[in-house]
């Protein structure tokens, strides 16, 4: 899509080449089970704010203990609807260090109905990649197919004269409104969900990123913010000489 664009690919190539050449060598190789193992956390706690025997009272989920006793809920049966087979202690770690849980003295509660990794680096960047890497895989799709009804959704909204003033109040609007929405379509998702190894299955992911361009909110403001490639300078007006400072 660069080349496309009109991006040279020798410059792309020296460009990749030097932001490599900065970065130091991981101390492991990518491990291509940490993505499906991050995308799935957040699934643990839809279950617990969904699931009938997972709720209490006024339909708030339930505090549980890491193992039942008896056939009553435990954290471990919840974790295991979406982890059958990984190490029950690993995920339990993962939740709590994503803050994702909390513990209770025996018990353990979801902190909020939504998962944000950003408590925990490498789980985010896993999630960064995983989301980036997704979006491109669906404008590559679209555009290589001719078949209308085998494109996936792709829509966008864009206005280039949103005030900077308001934007604090677009971004409060967009997430008060969005978060429903997505857990309206997690629900839907969840009535289609079926036993692991049943039968053949694929993840469907919904991202809803919003972009600023240029980026303003928590941008540096001032000198520091703006380009550091020098100004072009025109030429002189007529009569005078630009030389240098003696």
């Amino acid at each position: 899509m660069l080349a496309q664009t009109g991006h040279s690919p020798v410059a792309l190539l020296r460009m990749c080449e030097a932001i490599c050449s900065r970065l130091k060598e991981p101390e492991a190789p990518f491990d291509p089970d940490a993505a499906p193992y991050v995308m799935a956390l957040p699934h643990v706690i839809a279950h617990w704010y969904s699931d009938t025997d997972l709720r209490g009272p006024h339909s708030q989920p339930r505090r549980l203990p890491l193992r039942a006793r008896g056939r009553g809920p435990s954290l471990e049966t919840l974790i295991r609807r979406v982890f059958p087979t990984e190490d029950l202690d690993r995920v339990v770690e993962s939740l709590l260090r994503a803050s994702a849980i909390e513990q209770h003295g025996r018990l353990y509660a979801p902190v909020e109905r939504y998962v944000s990794l950003k408590q925990d680096a490498w789980s985010m960047s896993i999630h960064a990649l995983m989301s980036a890497a997704g979006l491109l895989r669906t404008i590559r799709h679209n555009l290589s197919t001719d078949d209308a009804s085998a494109t996936f959704l792709e829509r966008t909204v864009r206005n280039p004269r949103i005030p900077v003033s308001a934007l604090g109040e677009v971004h409060s609007h967009l997430k008060r409104h969005i978060g429903p929405i997505l857990w309206n379509f997690d629900g839907y998702f969840r009535s289609l969900e079926v036993e692991a190894g049943s039968e053949p299955t694929t993840s469907v992911s919904i991202a809803v990123c919003v972009f600023e361009d240029p980026m303003v909110t928590g941008a540096v403001v001032g000198s520091a913010a703006k380009s550091t490639t020098p100004p072009r300078r025109g030429p002189a007006p007529r009569g005078q000489r630009r030389g240098r400072r003696s």
